[in-house]
């Protein structure tokens, strides 16, 4: 991860308390010639701490001025880490070096932000990671580097716990060791607490180290949930080489009925349509696009599937389905839409013409957005699997179902990816946009692993990705045979 750009001052090289300036010229004291700038500068030689007792000589007299700058250039030239004499000259220093102005280091950041892909942030260059953080007023610890919400130290301080996502009071905390659960005002055994939380408008919201899943599952499987999002973080992973947010939420309902009363909108929910494009018509996992809190002003949008507990394949499917949902949250957060939220936010409501705004102010297209969360659910290596079984069934069974479906749409289809609840082949093209991102992170093409490096760095350093995108939909295209010969080995 990228740092934030701060100045620092470098350990001196000459001692910070100088000699006093009679002590560093005792022979002319005697002589008589204090007042003589030349014999002044004669003794002092190359000897830093004269020099500066010379500047401080300067320093006496208005009329002395003229001689203050040619000093301190000098005093720099035999101690270049003089912290005190740059500071004089009005120097500012980064990263070991040493700048004529303020002005002079803003032009040198601007250029390394540019490299390096960092943003401005309250005056600061900071990496585009950090701004989640700083939004939110957390700090970084200077010593591990990780970040911490003040708040939340000081109530730890104070004998407050956390309870997933729930502050407890000093006074309530005996009640979790009990084994309780806090449901509003309410503090309920987990059996219970499973079905308050059945409630859409009151799900789990479990903080795991990489996600946060919002369930109205039991407890147990909402966990199950989590697990998979911690191994579905490592395939993101390799396909962006880098994290978004810290824990990206994703939302697991108990079955597919509610799932898809949920997106389509419904009035039980007091809900629009959350899916504009229906894509959860074809695919057990999508995106809500168009969730919101209107209340607190704040945008909700997540990846949302089910995990059905009643089913016997529930748990098989579920291991795909919340792999996905995860999968576009994740994608989220490294390329968010905040385009037009104001306007939601200040009329109330979420307008038809923000869901089309939304649906193109995206900077990767959206067969790589799918493709890659598709990667993390059905085309991934399973590195859990015991000796003796087979990494690659989940790559097998996709396989095995795009064959079935009438094997490989024509790529340009994919690439274009008019995927929506209107288009019967979108269950293919989410699965082909999938073996896509598959090929490209794991098919060994040595213009395309190139390629996907180009691809990795610029994403991080949030620089255009147009041209790579088109470089890479040229070369996947050449690539027919190679690719349906990955898919099938």
């Amino acid at each position: 991860m990228l740092i934030p750009l701060l100045l620092v001052v470098s350990p001196l090289t000459v001692s910070a308390d100088p000699l006093p300036v009679r002590a560093a010229f005792g022979e002319l004291v005697s002589q008589g010639l204090m007042e003589d700038y030349k014999s002044l500068l004669k003794a002092a030689g190359d000897d830093p701490e004269k020099l500066w007792a010379l500047y401080q000589w300067t320093l006496e007299q208005d009329d002395r001025k003229k001689y203050r700058k040619r000093v301190l250039n000098k005093v720099i030239k035999v101690a270049p880490d003089h912290a005190e004499a740059h500071a004089a000259l009005g120097h500012v220093q980064f990263e070991g070096k040493w700048y004529d102005s303020e002005r002079a280091l803003e032009r040198h950041m601007s250029k390394i932000a540019k490299e390096r892909g960092l943003v401005k942030y309250d005056g600061k260059w900071v990496a585009p990671t950090d701004v989640p953080y700083l939004d939110k007023g957390w700090k970084k610890d200077d010593r591990t580097g990780e970040w911490y919400d003040p708040v939340a130290r000081q109530r730890l301080a104070e004998g407050w716990k956390l309870q997933d996502l729930n502050w407890v009071a000093p006074d309530e905390v005996a009640k979790i060791d009990e084994g309780l659960w806090k449901c509003d005002d309410k503090w309920l055994p987990l059996a219970e607490a499973d079905e308050w939380h059945a409630d859409i408008e009151t799900p789990w919201r479990i903080p795991a180290k990489r996600a946060t899943v919002w369930s109205t599952c039991t407890r147990e499987t909402a966990l199950k949930a989590a697990a998979q999002a911690e191994q579905a973080y490592y395939d993101m992973l390799k396909v962006f080489g880098f994290g978004g947010d810290d824990k990206p939420a994703f939302m697991v309902v108990r079955s597919q009925s509610e799932y898809l009363r949920f997106m389509d909108g419904d009035e039980d929910y007091d809900l629009p349509q959350l899916d504009p494009l229906a894509m959860s018509a074809f695919n057990r996992s999508a995106f809500a696009d168009l969730w919101f809190d209107l209340d607190e002003e704040v945008y909700l949008g997540m990846g949302v599937t089910f995990w059905d507990q009643e089913s016997e394949s529930g748990d098989l499917f579920g291991l795909h389905d919340t792999r996905f949902a995860y999968g576009l949250s994740f994608v989220e957060s490294i390329d968010p839409c905040v385009e037009g939220l104001d306007d939601v936010y200040g009329e109330g409501e979420v307008t038809p013409e923000f869901a089309a705004v939304r649906l193109r102010a995206h900077k990767f297209p959206r067969w790589f957005r799918w493709g890659a969360a598709c990667y993390a659910s059905r085309w991934f290596k399973d590195n859990q699997v015991k000796r003796g079984g087979d990494p690659y069934w989940a790559r097998k069974w996709s396989a095995s179902n795009l064959n079935a479906q009438g094997g490989l749409l024509d790529f340009d289809d994919v690439f274009d990816f008019e995927a929506s609840g209107q288009n019967e082949e979108t269950a293919r093209l989410i699965n082909q946009a999938g073996l896509m991102v598959a090929y490209l992170v794991d098919g060994g093409d040595p213009e395309l692993s190139r390629l996907h490096e180009d691809l990795k760095e610029a994403m991080e350093k949030r620089q255009d990705t147009a041209k790579v995108f088109a470089a890479i939909r040229s070369s996947l295209s050449e690539r027919d045979e190679k690719i349906r010969a990955f898919m099938n080995k």
